[in-house]
C-alpha cells in the first residue's frame, strides 16, 4: 500500500514520522532533505513551512510497517521452499496425469503436454486423496483378515498342543498297565521258580555225594541201600501262587479284550471323521494332506528325539508308511480347527469343542478302570 511507501526514498517506511501538515516520510530522509532559515523546511510532497521540532514519531504506522515486513518475509519464504520449474524457473501449477508430472504455465501450453490429461495440482491432490482413502479402506480389510489368519494360527497351534499332549497320556495310561502287568507276571515266575530250583539243587547235592561215596559202600546190597536212600520229593506249587497266576490272565484276557473294542471303535470313529473331515476338500487340498502324511512321522522322530534330549531307542526314523491320518500342516490351516470341532455346522471354537485326544484318554481310562 501507498501508505506504507516513503515520497522521498520511494522504499518502505523505515522509523517513519509524521510532520504538521500530516505527511509522513522515513526519519532518515525527512533530516536530510534540508531546512531553510530559523529552523524551518518545506514539506517535499505541499511545501508547506514546518518546524522541525514539530516531527513526531508514528507508532501506528510503525507497527503496520513490521506487519507488513513479517508478512512478505513469509511470502518469500514459502516461495523459496516450493520447486519451480527447471526448464522455465517457474511455479508448478499443474499436474500432468499422462506423465505423472508437474507443470509451469509454458510447459501447459507446450506440444508436449497440451493433448495430455492436465488439471491442477489441488484438484489432482483430491483425486489422489479419494484413492488414497479407498488404499487405506483395503488397507484395513486385510489388516482384519491377517488378524483373523493369526488368530487361527494361534488356534491350531493350541489345538496341535492339547492333541499331543492328551495322546501322550493315552501311551503314559498303556505303559503304566503294561508295567503292572509285567511285574506281576515276573514277580509270579519267581515265586513258582524259587521252590523248584531250591528242590533240584538238593537233589544235585545228594547225587554228587553218592557219587562220591567209596566204591565198598556204594557196592553194598541194594535193598538195603535203597532203604536208606530217601529220594527227595519236588515241592508242589501253593494254590495262593495258583490262584494269583490265574488273576494275573484273567486280567490280561480283560484289558486285552476290551482294548480290541477300543481300537474297532477308534478305527470305525476314524473312517467317519475321515470323510466328514475331506469331503470338501479339492485337489490340491489333499496333496497338501498327502505330503504332510508322509513328512509327518519323520517329524514325530524328530520331535521325540529332542525331547529325549538328542537319545533315542529306535534306529532310526518310524515308517514312512504310517496309517496315522495328520493334521494338515500347510495346505488349509482352518482345516486343523474343523477336523474334530465341526460337528453340528458351527465354527470350531476351544472353548465349546473337545480335542480327540481328551476324548479318547477319557474312553481309554473308563475302558480300563472297567
Amino acid at each position: 500500500a501507498k501508505e506504507v511507501i516513503c515520497p522521498i526514498c520511494l522504499d518502505i517506511l523505515q522509523k517513519p514520522v509524521t510532520i504538521d501538515c500530516g505527511h509522513n516520510f522515513c526519519l532518515k530522509c525527512i533530516t536530510q532533505s534540508g531546512e531553510t532559515s530559523y529552523g524551518f523546511f518545506k514539506c517535499p510532497l505541499c511545501k508547506t513551512s514546518v518546524r522541525k521540532n514539530t516531527i513526531r514519531l508514528n507508532r501506528l504506522l510503525a507497527n503496520l510497517v513490521e506487519k507488513i515486513q513479517a508478512l512478505q518475509a513469509s511470502e518469500v519464504q514459502s516461495k523459496r521452499k516450493e520447486p519451480t520449474c527447471p526448464k522455465h524457473q517457474e511455479m508448478f501449477y499443474y499436474f500432468c496425469k499422462d506423465d505423472g508430472k508437474f507443470l509451469c504455465f509454458v510447459c501447459r501450453e507446450s506440444k508436449d503436454h497440451k493433448s495430455h490429461n492436465v488439471s491442477l495440482i489441488e484438484e489432482a491432490a483430491q483425486n489422489y486423496q479419494g484413492q488414497i482413502q479407498v488404499l487405506q479402506q483395503k488397507e484395513e480389510t486385510v489388516q482384519v483378515k491377517a488378524q483373523g489368519v493369526h488368530s487361527v494360527r494361534d488356534q491350531v497351534e493350541h489345538e496341535k498342543q492339547r492333541i499331543l499332549t492328551e495322546f501322550e497320556r493315552l501311551h503314559q495310561v498303556l505303559e503304566e498297565e503294561k508295567n503292572s502287568l509285567l511285574s506281576r507276571i515276573y514277580w509270579l515266575g519267581s515265586e513258582g521258580a524259587e521252590p523248584q530250583s531250591n528242590y533240584l539243587k538238593k537233589l544235585i547235592d545228594s547225587l554228587k555225594t553218592k557219587q562220591n561215596m567209596p566204591p565198598r559202600q556204594l557196592l553194598e546190597p541194594h535193598l538195603p541201600r535203597s532203604e536208606e536212600f530217601q529220594f527227595l520229593k519236588p515241592t508242589p506249587v501253593p494254590l495262593e501262587l495258583e490262584r494269583k497266576l490265574s488273576e494275573a490272565k484273567s486280567r490280561h484276557d480283560s484289558i486285552t479284550g476290551r482294548m480290541k473294542k477300543f481300537k474297532d471303535h477308534l478305527q470305525a470313529d476314524r473312517k467317519k471323521d475321515e470323510s466328514r473331515f475331506f469331503k470338501s476338500f479339492n485337489n490340491n487340498d489333499m496333496k497338501g494332506c498327502k505330503i504332510a502324511a508322509e513328512m509327518l512321522p519323520l517329524t514325530s522322530f524328530l520331535l521325540s528325539f529332542s525331547r529325549k534330549g538328542g537319545r533315542t531307542t529306535t534306529s532310526g526314523p518310524p515308517n514312512r508308511h504310517s496309517s496315522a491320518i495328520p493334521l494338515p500342516v500347510s495346505a488349509l490351516s482352518q482345516c486343523l480347527l474343523a477336523s474334530y470341532a465341526e460337528i453340528s455346522g458351527q465354527g470350531a471354537s476351544s472353548q465349546d469343542t473337545k480335542t480327540v485326544g481328551a476324548a479318547l484318554s477319557e474312553e481309554l481310562h473308563a475302558a480300563l478302570s472297567e
